[in-house]
């Protein structure tokens, strides 16, 4: 591996790490085509699939374990909602993490496309009000059947392709009608444990690429923390506008890919 490829990676997981902090994102939605279109354009190795759905659960697993402490410490993360959906969320990554090993690169390729369509489609339902945006954590209340349902299908996602946090956050904005902050940080912390099972389940089946990890976690460490500090500064109106650029973006380059 040159130092050129080790070099790259480090700033692909930083960018993803801040996304995760920023955003709640995860990073891995970020990341996913980004390490799988960038080291070509710079005439580096490609990465397979596979691959780069290793790296990325990696990345975000440190990603939202460092942004989402952040999160906590500022109070900005839901007891129960996270409880609640860590847990199914991770019993669902880890199915996810090791059926993972029997479908194709195709497969994983276009859930990832359904997936950041969905996500990007919720974006345009009608915006939260003012007021339920300041509910503060204490009073949010989430209904406990849709959340374990929505927050296991996501878990089972993010199993498979190491990214699939994203589609949480509009899900819990939009559907279980969470403020977009308390949603972000909630988000954050419930991706530790999700990201952590499909790790695992990946590291038992063999599919990470240990000496490319390390400097994608190194920056995604870094990032996370940049990410989190920049959040505080910026309206919820203006991170769900970047939230729904962002994948919007993401979604049509993934769908040209498929497509062609």
């Amino acid at each position: 591996m040159s130092l050129t490829l080790v070099a790259t990676l480090l700033v692909l997981g930083g960018i993803g790490g801040f996304a995760a902090g920023f955003l709640g994102l995860g990073g891995g939605v970020l990341l996913f085509p980004l390490l799988l279109y960038v080291p070509p354009l710079l005439g580096l190795e490609s990465l397979d699939v596979r691959t780069v759905a290793a790296l990325v659960i990696c990345q975000v697993f440190f990603a939202t374990l460092i942004g989402g402490t952040a999160h906590w410490r500022s109070g900005r993360v839901h007891a129960r909602l996270t409880l609640v959906g860590a847990l199914n969320a991770a019993s669902g990554s880890l199915v996810g993490g090791i059926a993972s090993q029997w479908v194709s690169e195709w497969f994983l390729l276009l859930l990832f496309g359904v997936v950041t369509l969905l996500a990007a489609g919720m974006m345009f339902l009608p915006a939260p009000s003012a007021d339920r945006e300041n509910i503060p954590v204490q009073r949010v209340v989430v209904p406990l059947v849709p959340l374990s349902v929505l927050s296991g299908a996501t878990g089972i996602v993010v199993g498979f392709l190491g990214a699939g946090n994203f589609i949480f956050v509009p899900v819990q904005i939009y559907l279980l009608k969470v403020p977009t902050r308390i949603a972000i940080g909630s988000n954050l912390a419930i991706a530790v444990l999700s990201t952590f099972s499909g790790f695992f389940g990946k590291l038992i089946t063999g599919q990470i690429p240990f000496l490319m990890t390390v400097p994608v976690v190194i920056g995604a460490g870094l990032g996370a923390l940049a990410g989190e500090r920049s959040h505080g500064r910026v309206s919820p109106r203006f991170l769900r506008y970047v939230y729904a650029g962002v994948i919007g973006a993401i979604t049509v380059r993934v769908w040209i890919t498929l497509l062609s």
